[in-house]
């Protein structure tokens, strides 16, 4: 070892003799090494004390406080269950939440006194987090804001008598208590100046108060109205609703409300053409835009939730509460149908012979669309089964300001051509006064031609008058038939009818636009349910298909068919059966069922004729009745005029060549059929809208022209315009 640091001492001797480069080298590195050596002495000595106790600092705390995770918690962070009643005092009212169990064991809140309302156990959670969880953010870093307020101080954080500060008190299941007294907001940071009410600290024998920064959303929970814990939903979820079989919209006229709309469920979807799925029940003169309807109607009925609820409970139906929103909540009122309310809607998914329908339906009431500050549309909400008033946005429920039209499906009259049983247009100034009366089925369909009267109109030919008669004529092809004749051109007219599309919204003045005393035509359809003609197989017992055959439909869908049979003691018992189809030709009543083999539904029994079409073989009894409902369409079409002052001061009344106004009318038998073809009018039921709309001129000239075309036997361009 000894000559180990003699060669080191004569490294850094002073010699005459030149250090060599490996002495050079070794003087360097034992340089190096010696200040590691000194760095790690500091390190160890100094630096790391300083930091280990860094690390582990832990401020003097009053008892009850809780360091952990570099912040103080005011006190420790009580468990849910632990939580028995939680009693709130704020700017806006003085209430309580009660803690119980429910049927999963789990610790749940209701209000006291508002048992029933339903609470958001999302908002909840968010409150209970806020009352439990309190951790403190000083600005200084983690000390408290002061540990020795004066009276000065407090009132300077608004934490005085004086200042009536918020609190909240949490009791628990150890029957121990804290109260926390909420001061104004702090300024750099989300919180609040807050101390816990009984610490103190002692200072000299003087008791000061503890004020700390309480880390803490609370303006959104504890500082906020009760309501702000409301389930925000205003109807339930309902997986159907696309099977909605009532809605309507009604608003405030006059002296009471008045529906806009209502529609319904089609009973048999697919029979007829204007209403697939849904049919408009009132006004029952127009067809119902179902791809508006549902996706813009039925799609935000699914599951109703408000933006917020701003009322609930008892208190709402006090008129200082509802007025404030706008808002007719006088029970009395609402239950006359006299409330004042904007606009109240209502809907159901339940059938409505049902006797739960009414208490199924979900109503609401609508306040008048209002803004916000932000420029945002809103409605605050009435929903009287959760008895809240709740504010939802005007873009989802922009059906409330909807038109008649945007309801409306844009055809003046849509049917199938199977379904039609007569039309008749009538014009003294067009020059037309026809009728045109069907029967028989898709190969052997007539249209017998008469006046609105039922005078025969004739034609002339070579062999004299003959009466007017359109009947179906058709040549066979490879690929099936294929029709031929006049009736083709008739046929072209009905398309015409059925495509004659309104102005829904036309740009009229009404304040200088009126419309004439009398119409200038009136056309007038009549529709049955019937089934439309279809192609399918012929399957045997086996299910080996054979040929394909074509039922030619135009058998009229009847309801509550009964088939009377005598017992065998003498006694008559009506067999029912929900629906059937009667075949006008054969006088008869049938059932119809759907094949496995293919999913159609086809006669019950039936056999293919010589021309490959359905000839039904299987009857009920002739003692079978139904009842079918008939429906007549009537538009009155009146001119319009223009009033205006000319330059010499004169009133000018001139009629408007752009537009026609038309007024539907539709009337509804219910007939009883029986087996014979013997039927007898049950009821009837006819409805005129109130309000009529626009067409264009052009629209309906086309269709009055075309007439005449047929009547000449001339040619249809069925998509040329007049």
């Amino acid at each position: 070892m000894r000559t180990f640091l003699q060669k080191i001492k004569a490294l850094f001797t002073k010699s005459d003799v030149p250090k060599t480069s490996l002495q050079k080298t070794a003087i360097i590195s034992i340089i190096f090494a010696a200040i590691a050596l000194v760095g790690l002495i500091v390190y160890f000595a100094i630096v790391s004390p300083i930091l280990h106790a860094k690390e582990n600092y832990v401020p003097e705390l009053f008892e009850g406080e809780v360091y952990q995770n570099g912040r103080i918690y005011m006190l420790r962070t009580y468990d849910r269950a632990e939580l028995v009643t939680i009693e709130i005092k704020n700017d806006n009212e003085h209430y309580k939440l009660n803690s119980y169990k429910d049927e999963n064991g789990d610790t749940q809140f209701e209000i006291e006194g508002h048992e029933d309302a339903r609470l958001s156990l999302q908002q909840v959670s968010y409150f209970i987090a806020d009352v439990r969880n309190l951790i403190t953010n000083s600005p200084a870093g983690q000390e408290r804001i002061t540990v020795t307020a004066t009276e000065e101080d407090l009132k300077a954080y608004e934490l005085d008598k004086a200042s009536d500060p918020a609190w909240f008190e949490v009791t628990l299941t150890d029957g121990t208590s804290y109260r926390v007294n909420v001061g104004k907001s702090l300024v750099t940071t989300t919180g609040y100046y807050v101390t816990l009410e009984g610490r103190k600290n002692v200072v000299d024998g003087v008791e000061y108060d503890i004020v700390y920064a309480l880390q803490s959303s609370l303006a959104n929970t504890v500082l906020s109205g009760s309501e702000k814990l409301i389930s925000p939903e205003l109807a339930p979820y309902d997986a159907n609703i696309y099977q909605t079989t009532m809605f309507s919209v009604e608003k405030f006229k006059g002296e009471k409300r008045e529906p806009v709309v209502i529609v319904g469920l089609v009973a048999d979807q697919g029979i007829s053409a204007s209403s697939q799925v849904y049919e408009m029940l009132y006004p029952a003169s127009y067809v119902i835009n179902e791809d508006d309807y549902g996706a813009e109607v039925l799609t935000n009925l699914a599951y109703i939730t408000a933006t917020e609820i701003v009322a609930y409970g008892e208190e709402i139906y006090t008129p200082e509460v509802y007025e404030k929103f706008g808002l007719d909540l006088d029970p009395e009122r609402i239950g006359e149908g006299t409330d004042q309310n904007y606009a109240m809607m209502y809907y159901s998914t339940k059938d409505p012979a049902s006797e739960d329908f009414a208490s199924s339906l979900i109503t609401l009431y609508f306040s008048e669309k209002q803004t916000d500050i932000s420029g945002v549309g809103f409605y605050y909400v009435y929903s009287p089964e959760k008895h809240v008033i709740g504010k939802v946005l005007a873009e989802t429920f922009a059906f409330i300001e909807w038109p008649l039209a945007k309801y409306t499906n844009p055809y003046l009259f849509f049917e199938y051509f199977t379904s039609c049983e007569a039309f008749e247009i009538v014009s003294e100034r067009e020059e037309l006064d026809h009728r045109f009366t069907l029967s028989g089925k898709e190969r052997t369909r007539v249209a017998n031609v008469t006046t609105s009267g039922g005078d025969i109109v004739y034609k002339e030919t070579a062999g004299g008058s003959v009466p007017l008669v359109y009947q179906t004529q058709y040549k066979s092809t490879a690929t099936g038939v294929e029709y031929i004749g006049d009736f083709e051109i008739f046929r072209d007219l009905y398309y015409v009818l059925i495509t004659r599309t309104l102005a829904l919204y036309a740009e009229v003045d009404e304040e200088i636009t009126s419309i004439a005393d009398e119409p200038m035509a009136t056309i007038k359809i009549k529709t049955a349910p019937k089934d439309h003609p279809i192609s399918y197989y012929q399957y045997d017992k086996n299910g080996k298909r054979g040929a394909q055959l074509r039922d030619e439909g135009g058998n009229i869908l009847c309801h509550e068919v009964l088939v009377p049979t005598t017992l065998s003691n003498g006694t008559v018992r009506n067999i029912p059966y929900e629906k059937a189809f009667y075949d006008e030709e054969a006088k008869r009543f049938f059932l119809k069922s759907y094949d496995n083999n293919d999913g159609n539904e086809k006669p019950s029994g039936f056999k293919a004729t010589d021309i490959g079409t359905v000839e039904v073989t299987t009857f009920l009894p002739m003692s079978a009745y139904g009842e079918y409902i008939e429906t007549l369409y009537s538009y009155e079409i009146y001119d319009l005029y223009d009033e205006y002052v000319d330059y010499d001061g004169n009133t000018v009344r001139q009629m408007n060549s752009t537009y026609k106004y038309i007024v539907p009318t539709t009337t509804k038998n219910t007939y009883r059929l029986i087996s014979g073809g013997e039927k007898e009018l049950i009821e009837t039921t006819t409805e005129r809208a109130e309000v009529g709309v626009y067409i264009r001129t052009a629209t309906i000239d086309k269709l009055f022209s075309d007439t005449h075309k047929l009547l000449n036997g001339e040619a249809i361009d069925t998509m040329g315009v007049n």
